[in-house]
């Protein structure tokens, strides 16, 4: 469902054009050290991922995905982009929105717990009133609270 390898060309031609526009990430690192992103001469977001055989589970419970050493290379503006380099896309999604949407896989309780964070945390609020009277500090923080339908029910 997940990948994070370069489709082949010749046996999945649309889905190695997507792939190739939208889900590749770079260059950065040694290729490219004015990138934003870079710390200490690293690249902190992990970018060029190691070639890696087959999916395995990290401690943390984040998947390390399949990075599979197979030869195929996408060169464009003079970067040479391989499967270090792709984003994680799930490759029926990409062909239906035509965009880039990178996708992950949650199942260790660390990814469950940080995916529920957000889910329940409701958006971004803040109440403000300029008077030169009393202010009703429990009527402020009532307005300022957002009740989702999970909690409603």
């Amino acid at each position: 469902m997940i990948s994070a390898q370069l489709p082949d060309p010749q046996l999945q031609p649309l889905l190695y054009a997507k792939v190739t526009k939208y889900m590749l990430h770079g260059p950065c690192g040694v290729n490219n050290p004015q990138v934003k992103f870079m710390v200490n001469r690293k690249y902190s977001k992990h970018f060029s991922k190691e070639y890696r055989e087959r999916t395995d589970w990290a401690e943390d419970s984040y998947p390390l995905y399949a990075r599979r050493d197979n030869g195929l290379v996408f060169e464009c503006n003079r970067a040479r982009f391989t499967n270090q380099y792709v984003v994680l896309y799930c490759s029926q999604l990409l062909l239906l929105f035509d965009c880039h949407l990178n996708v992950k896989i949650s199942a260790g309780l660390e990814t469950v717990k940080y995916l529920s964070k957000y889910i329940y945390k409701g958006p971004d609020r803040a109440t403000m009133e300029i008077s030169g009277g009393m202010q009703d500090e429990i009527k402020a923080h009532l307005d300022g609270c957002f009740i989702g339908p999970i909690e409603a029910c």
